[in-house]
């Protein structure tokens, strides 16, 4: 019995009982391996698709029906509503270790990370307005600002060791601790007046002057250490070979890059509670009922927007595994968000973010290529990617980057500086930016030409890293 935590849940039982005749049936029509009979088996699976969403809809009525505080999904739930699996009906690749799956943690950085069943119980929260549960693949907001932390004091700590291990070989006036110190400490500080966070913006004079203190002692530490860098490369004796000053810059920039993400997610946490207060003030006079067709409603929504990363890849929309698939880690695929992320150091500079804060990374079953979801804000990544776990994640950024770009920086020199692209109709300028952007990400930011040299060019001046103010 599939499910067995829901054995006395009649609609469960049913809508599994019909799952399980037509993928037998279906098994059989392929084992034929006849023309007629894949074509028979293609129409059968097109119908068993409609199976994901009556058995989600039926586990989760039966969970809500107590009014619960929180959604708990156990190991078959879940590995059915984030995997489209059913051991023993629809399997999975033999090779795959569900002891590993269910252990996976992402690592804590800048997005809020979560699979298909952790939104749903994120969102019965904001619909019941009680605490939202930490995703099982990820971690609370307070987490990860601890995580981010470590992760700066740990690239500041590579940086000052490089630049003191060199320090001898290079005698100067600079008193390099001092310098080093003064950046350290400085360093969120001057993040603060650079992005004019809300502290900056909003403080009182005394307070905005003081950070305005602490940026100037950050830049001009930050222009003593390069100059000295810089000189090293120029030593005649013996110059700083130039694999090593590329990586001290490769080591400088990631400490403001961590620093801007420490930042963002700060901002976040209001951004954050006022987008789950706004829900649960929607639903605060509903009846329980009324609550959970909310749930059901929000869901629906969703359910469109979950067969777009197939119909980005042109392949099957349905949300049940592919027998014998094998799913995507969500750790190395998140690490290759973040990987991503920090090449386009630009994502979050876009009034979207500004006022909705940055999207939630949301692992969802079915195949196909990355997407982002305006209509909730999150960027949606297929279990099973289309093409390679790169270029997924790079079209569901580059969704994200076209949809959010309100101002049309990039929209105006995509359609106007490339020729072929200014006669193109506005879903196949899209498309196209997707492709270009996902080569970019792929091939070009690491070093490989790939691109036509105008649409090359566009993508340079686009994508240039704009200077601090």
């Amino acid at each position: 019995m599939s499910f067995k935590r829901r054995q006395n849940v009649p609609e469960v039982q049913d809508a599994v009982a019909k799952l399980t005749e037509s993928a037998r049936k279906y098994s059989e029509l392929l084992a034929e391996n006849t023309t007629d009979s894949k074509i028979q088996a293609q129409k059968l699976w097109a119908e068993m698709s409609s199976s994901y969403w009556e058995i989600l809809f039926a586990i989760v009525d039966a969970q809500t029906q107590a009014m619960p505080a929180a959604l708990t999904f156990d190991t078959e739930e879940r590995l059915f509503i984030d995997l489209g699996c059913l051991p023993g009906i629809i399997d999975l690749n033999p090779d795959f270790d569900v002891k590993s799956w269910l252990a996976t943690k992402c690592a804590g950085d800048i997005f809020p990370v979560m699979t298909f069943s952790d939104y749903i119980a994120e969102t019965w929260a904001a619909v019941t307005g009680n605490e939202a549960p930490v995703p099982n693949i990820g971690m609370s907001l307070a987490d990860r600002l601890n995580a981010l932390t470590d992760a700066l004091t740990s690239a500041q700590t590579k940086r000052d060791s490089f630049i003191r291990a060199i320090a001898p070989k290079y005698p100067s006036n600079l008193n390099i601790p001092q310098a080093l110190q003064a950046m350290d400490e400085a360093l969120i500080p001057a993040m603060k007046v650079n992005m004019r966070v809300p502290e900056y913006r909003e403080g009182d004079e005394a307070a905005r002057q003081n950070l305005a203190r602490q940026r100037k002692a950050y830049i001009d530490a930050e222009k003593a250490i390069l100059l000295f860098v810089s000189s090293a490369q120029k030593n005649e004796a013996s110059p700083l070979p130039i694999p090593l000053a590329e990586k001290f810059t490769a080591m400088h920039e990631a400490t403001k890059v961590i620093a801007k993400e420490i930042l963002y997610s700060q901002i976040d946490e209001v951004k954050i509670a006022r987008r789950n207060k706004k829900i649960t003030d929607t639903c605060a006079q509903m009846t329980d009922s009324m609550k959970r067709a909310e749930l059901r409603s929000i869901l629906v929504k969703k359910r469109e927007y979950l067969t777009v990363p197939a119909k980005n890849a042109r392949c099957d929309t349905s949300l049940l595994a592919q027998p014998g698939a094998t799913p995507i880690d969500y750790a190395k695929d998140y690490d290759i968000v973040r990987e991503f992320t920090g090449m386009d150091v630009e994502m979050f500079s876009v009034p979207r973010v500004r006022m909705y804060g940055i999207p939630r990374v949301i692992f969802v079953p079915g195949q196909g290529l990355g997407t982002y979801d305006w209509s909730d804000h999150t960027i949606l990544i297929p279990a099973f990617p289309v093409g390679g776990n790169d270029k997924s994640v790079s079209y569901a950024l580059g969704t994200f980057r076209w949809d959010s770009d309100e101002d049309r920086k990039i929209k105006t020199p995509y359609e106007q500086q490339i020729k072929e692209n200014r006669k193109k109709s506005l879903l196949a300028l899209a498309a196209s930016f997707y492709k270009d952007y996902s080569l970019w990400m792929t091939k070009e930011k690491r070093g490989y030409r790939i691109l036509p040299r105008e649409t090359h060019n566009v993508f340079v001046n686009m994508f240039r890293p704009k200077a601090d103010e």
